[in-house]
């Protein structure tokens, strides 16, 4: 119902954005595949190759938030425009790279393009709808994301199996173009905010802003024990089930399916209860998941209702969370924003490197001890936040 409230040229733009969130979000995960390919034609080590995924992923965690201010300066739209077109350029450049040392590159110039796109189009999401119609505009964006989870590694190795892995770059190339253009044509002309600042003046109001500061602590903590789960749950599926990649594929496969599912309808949910109460409430349920994966770990069954339950918790959680986030300081919104997306990286760096050692010496049930304390952490910070 809420959907046939906005124009057609709004219904354009919820497109536009939809798949220009779903093309950033598989090219993260569509790599993935692709790496063995990659050591081949450039005729390097593993380990050489996932350079690739590290020079994307730093230039998005520093990017962002160095980036970020500048939403709050200039119109979004121009922003939002220039990042697709620099992070078309990469990818089409990795999809024409001679050397590896140019397809890093190409990889770190796409991630920058990212760190520019990504939050002015949450912080676009914010200053365009407001009410029901921005908490449901928002669950169809994020479940953009959700979705590439579900089908960037398998789109990936099918690129790579018909064709070659630089097709998988070129067709992002493609859609990412035609996402642009139809943004081009949608995006209102004018979105700069009221009070001008200097450039790190968005910076300094968010340092005073203690809500806004906890919020994103909640990012912090949520992400780390979140990514805490899903970095090493190949390695457990494979391990202590014994399934194969192909069947740990399907695995994360219908996780992805399920969160997207769950970020799609997250907002009647969110208009009913409230963004603060679905955080709560689904970072508690999410505590529960993991309970069920720990204790349930030798059974397949098991494992699999409790991540098809951690995927629907976290898909409404998470975007519950990002809405939450995007009104908490109107007049910062791309700078916030950005700030959000740093510490979702800095989040998964931080799973991977304490999850590391704790993997190795206690197991899965040594993770799942870590994303309980975590998401426990995140639930109590939320608490303290004023309802939405």
């Amino acid at each position: 119902m809420i959907l046939m409230k906005i124009t057609m040229k709004q219904r354009s733009l919820v497109a536009g954005l939809f798949l220009i969130v779903f093309m950033i979000g598989a090219d993260s995960f569509i790599i993935s595949p692709l790496l063995p390919a990659i050591e081949r034609s450039f005729h390097i080590s593993v380990a050489q190759a996932a350079l690739a995924v590290t020079s994307y992923a730093v230039c998005y965690a520093v990017g962002a938030p160095v980036i970020g201010p500048l939403g709050d300066h200039y119109s979004k739209r121009t922003l939002l425009l220039l990042g697709i077109t620099v992070f078309s350029a990469g990818s089409l450049s990795c999809s024409l790279a001679p050397t590896n040392g140019w397809f890093e590159v190409s990889r770190a110039v796409a991630g920058l393009g990212a760190a520019m796109t990504l939050p002015n189009v949450w912080a676009l999401i914010g200053a365009t709808f407001t009410g029901a119609q921005l908490s449901m505009i928002m669950g169809i964006t994020m479940a953009a994301l959700s979705l590439s989870i579900a089908i960037g590694v398998p789109l990936g190795a099918l690129l790579a199996q018909l064709a070659n892995w630089r097709w998988a770059f070129g067709v992002s190339t493609g859609l990412t173009l035609l996402a642009g253009v139809v943004l081009t044509l949608v995006v209102p002309t004018e979105t700069r905010p009221r009070t001008v600042l200097d450039y790190w003046g968005g910076h300094r109001q968010l340092a005073h802003n203690r809500p806004a500061i906890r919020a994103l602590l909640v990012t912090l903590t949520w992400m780390v024990g979140f990514y805490a789960i899903y970095t090493f749950l190949g390695t457990f599926l494979s391990a202590q089930l014994q399934l194969n990649t192909s069947q740990a594929g399907l695995v994360f496969t219908v996780y992805g399916f399920c969160n997207f599912i769950a970020s799609f309808a997250s907002g009647p949910v969110m208009t009913r209860l409230g963004q603060r109460r679905v955080v709560q409430i689904n970072g508690a349920l999410s505590l529960l998941a993991i309970a069920g994966l720990v204790l349930g770990q030798t059974h397949l069954n098991v494992v699999i209702v409790s991540l098809g339950a951690l995927a629907i918790v976290q898909g409404l959680g998470v975007t519950a969370l990002n809405t939450l986030i995007v009104g908490i300081a109107p007049q910062q919104r791309s700078t916030v924003m950005a700030c959000n997306s740093a510490l979702l990286y800095l989040g998964l760096t931080l799973s991977s490197s304490i999850g590391g050692p704790v993997f190795v010496n206690w197991g899965f049930t040594g993770i799942g001890l870590v994303a309980v304390v975590m998401l426990g952490l995140a639930v109590v910070l939320v608490s303290q936040l004023k309802p939405a």
